[in-house]
């Protein structure tokens, strides 16, 4: 996953860590902290709403890119 990417969380997303049920949703990735120590984190564009310091492999286990060249 890299910053711009838009991506797709997938429809039979269970959420346990947060309040919100994203399943089916669209989102763009907007930053990934590498510079952190310990697990990587990313920080997503949802719903109008900026959501924080998720973490990236599950963001990216649970969702599919939308926009992948070919």
């Amino acid at each position: 996953m890299k910053p711009g990417e838009l991506r797709r969380f997938k429809d039979d997303l269970i959420e346990p860590a947060h309040e919100e049920n994203y399943g089916g949703h669209a989102f763009t990735v907007l930053k990934v902290d590498v510079a952190q120590p310990g697990p990587l984190l990313v920080d997503i564009l949802v719903d109008g709403r900026i959501e924080k310091e998720w973490g990236y492999l599950w963001v990216k286990e649970n969702s599919e890119v939308l926009n992948e060249a070919r």
